[in-house]
């Protein structure tokens, strides 16, 4: 298979890779798999408020999977946690140049961003005592 320049460059250095040291304040993590596709991730987003100041990704997949998952990590660093619902696995697919076939193993990787989205949630929730 053919892979774009892209792909190629965050698959063989991929930036952000690893997980924070434990104990670091302010984490939350989230994964999410499917056995049927080969695909496995697992994001840590640390927050400060609600601006994301750094995400570590672990992945399991195929070149594509690994590039889509450092995209998004080295994406997502200095905005607001609101960009973690607003990512589009469609417009990240053609960034990547990535076959449609590809598209599941992006949806396994929203799905590891969503229980991100939804422990940042749960975190919100009971700092405000509700």
């Amino acid at each position: 298979m053919d892979y774009s320049l892209e792909v190629q460059e965050r698959f063989r250095s991929p930036a952000r890779a690893g997980e924070f040291a434990e104990g670091t304040p302010q984490v939350v993590a989230g994964e999410a798999e499917d056995r049927t596709l080969n695909v496995w991730f697992r994001f840590q987003i640390s927050v400060a408020g609600t601006v994301i100041r750094a995400v570590r990704f672990r992945a399991f997949g195929c070149p594509h999977s690994i590039a889509a998952a450092a995209w998004v990590a080295d994406g997502l660093e200095g905005r607001d946690v609101a960009a973690i619902a607003d990512l589009d696995m469609h417009e990240l697919r053609r960034k990547l140049d990535a076959p449609v076939e590809k598209l599941g193993k992006l949806l396994v990787l929203e799905d590891a961003l969503r229980a991100c989205w939804d422990a940042l949630q749960d975190q919100a929730e009971s700092r405000n005592g509700s």
